[in-house]
Order: structure tokens, then sequence, then C-alpha cells
């Protein structure tokens, strides 16, 4: 289909060599790029015809700034990478950082570890703190006893804050729309660029999913090079419960990846929630399921999206974050740990007057 490039997806470090020549750095820097040129799943979305100039140039800058001696390649690549404005784009060492706009430093000014919580804020208003969409089993049980308290509080209110939660699995967060379902909305559904590295990296990393290898084989036949590997699908569950009769769920510039897609599903499948913050979320979903690169010579790593949205460009996201529905207007707290802050009082404060 394509002209074949080895690609390794290595998760086991590599370590830096002691001494690496210019040409080394060279050699690494163009394999980085042309990886990310034939795998990036956002590659053909964002070099387009108007924005190419911008890429080669910046491209070529940096890679001469490597050939002069006035950048490094942890530096040079970090340049690189940050062109494309996305955050599943990413390099291991957080060369790139000072390039991009975000996201916001939280620690600079408080106390920022949220911690996963629920608790009673009042008589009206629950609240669950959950701060990943990481999927293990434990995490499941965790949310089913977190939602099976909120119940037993019979609070007519639900705060969901997910401040500082940058993702994990998508699934994860299911009880929770399970719980705010109104009625049916949709999942946009994901394509994956049709390369043979970016096909193997995932029979190998899900070749115990009997899912995933049933849509790999038909990813892989097709001539595509952006071939449906999830088709779009309607969100359903057959009863509505009760309560909550309000739900918030508070965001901040942290709140990145599917925990962006379970807000998206939210805002689908429910006419119970209002979307709480001060900033937008990060706006990092649009292109992911990343695969990691380690460059041959140095051991540089940086990961790599292989799929994207099927909703793109019109459902994209990464641009600017979701946008909350309700700006929280309150200074923010000196601490955000395992504790009630001023912003989930102002939330409950506001649900209650209107």
């Amino acid at each position: 289909m394509k002209n074949y490039l080895l690609i390794f997806f290595l998760l086991s470090w590599l370590p830096i060599y002691a001494q690496v020549s210019i040409d080394d750095y060279l050699s690494d820097f163009d394999y980085g790029v042309r990886t990310v040129e034939k795998i990036y799943s956002g590659f053909g979305i964002k070099v387009t015809a108007e924005t190419r100039p911008s890429y080669e140039h910046v491209r070529d800058s940096v890679r001469s700034a490597i050939t002069d001696g006035a950048s490094c390649l942890e530096d040079a690549f970090g340049c690189y990478l940050a062109w494309f404005k996305d955050y599943h784009l990413h390099d291991y060492c957080g060369a790139q950082d000072k390039y991009m706009c975000g996201p916001i430093n939280y620690s600079a000014f408080m106390e920022y570890s949220p911690q996963d919580m629920f608790a009673k804020v009042d008589d009206k208003s629950f609240l669950i703190r959950y701060t990943s969409c990481i999927w293990p089993a434990q995490r499941r049980r965790w949310i089913k006893k977190a939602i099976r308290m909120y119940r037993k509080s019979k609070c007519e209110n639900l705060i969901l804050d997910l401040r500082g939660n940058k993702g994990g699995a998508a699934g994860t967060s299911d009880a929770f729309i399970e719980l705010l379902y109104d009625h049916d909305g949709y999942y946009n559904g994901v394509v994956i660029r049709n390369t043979p590295a970016n096909i193997d990296y995932f029979r190998r990393t899900m070749k115990h999913d009997k899912y995933w290898q049933k849509h790999l084989d038909a990813s892989e036949n097709s001539e595509d090079e952006y071939p449906i590997l999830f088709e779009p699908h309607i969100v359903h569950y057959d009863n509505v419960s009760n309560l909550p009769r309000r739900a918030a769920v508070i965001i901040d510039n942290n709140t990145a990846s599917s925990a962006e897609e379970f807000i998206l599903i939210l805002q689908r499948v429910s006419n119970r929630v209002t979307i709480f913050g001060k900033e937008n979320s990060l706006g990092c979903l649009d292109f992911a399921n990343a695969g990691t690169v380690t460059l041959p010579k140095t051991g540089y790593k940086f990961r790599v999206p292989l799929t994207c949205s099927l909703g793109l460009p019109e459902t994209g996201i990464d641009a600017n974050g979701i946008a909350p529905d309700v700006t929280i207007d309150c200074a923010y707290h000196k601490t955000l740990t395992r504790n009630i802050d001023d912003f989930v009082l102002w939330v409950a404060s506001w649900l209650t007057r209107h």
C-alpha cells in the first residue's frame, strides 16, 4: 500500500549514549521527522497546502540550529513537535513544553494535587472528585462505590470534579454516563492512519483484545489511508435515573484526553449537566492512541498519536478545549487535594440558587 518505514515502538528505556556526535543528532532528527510524517494521524490534517510553508520553515530552521551547534536535539525536536500544537504528540523529556501554550501550571500559585474523593457538601449537593480515567479494576470498584454512596446520600445535585483528570481509557467513565443519561446520544468513532507500523503497534499492544483485533483486520485490509477503526455508535441505556436532578462538572486546564471525551458524551446524552470552570479544558483529544517512538542513536523518546476522531473537523476540540457553561467567579483556593475547596462550595451554591 505504501512505502514501508521501519519504526521501533519501544516501551523499555534505551540509555542515551555518553558520546553523541552532531551527525548522530541530525540522523535522529531526520528519523524522527520521517516517523511523524509517515505515521502521525494528524499529519495530513495539520500540514495542508496553506500551512506547509510554515511547517517546512520550522522543520528546516531547527535542523539547521543543530548543524550550527546552536541547539541540542532535545530542544530542536521539541520545537518541531510543538509546531503541531497537539498535546498527545509529545516528548518524554518535556523539552517542547516551553514552546506550547499550556497547560496552566496551577502548582505555581497553589497546592495542586487533586485526589479522588467523595463527600456530602451540604444537604442538597454531593461531590465526587474523579482525577483519572485509567482503567484498572480497582478504579472501577471505586467508581461504583462513589456512585453507591451518592445514591445513599439522596442529594438532588451531583458535583463531578474533573480538575486534574488527564484521561486514560474512555470506558472508565461509563458508569457516570449511565447515571446521568437522559436520552440517546452518539459516539463519533475513530479512524486509524493505515500504515504497517501503526497496525503492528496495536497488534502487539492489544494482542489479547479480540474486539481490537477484529477491527484491525478490517483496517489493514482497507486501501484507504484513514479507514474506520471503530464505527460511530449510539449511546443508549434502558433506564433513566431520577437522581441527580442536576449535575455540575468542574473542569480546569488540566482536564484532558478521555476526560474531555467523557464530557462531550455527557453533553450529548444528558439534559442535567452544566460545565463549570475558570478556564477551558486543555484540548487534547482529536488525535489519540499514541505509540512510543525511541530514536535509535540518542534514546530520545516521544509519543505519536496513531488514530483520530471520525468527527473531525466539525467536532474537533484541540484548538480551544471545552469551554465552561458557567465561569466560576471566585478566587483560587490555596489547596486542591482531598478537600472541599471554594470552587466546589461556589458551584454548590450556584446549583441551589438556580
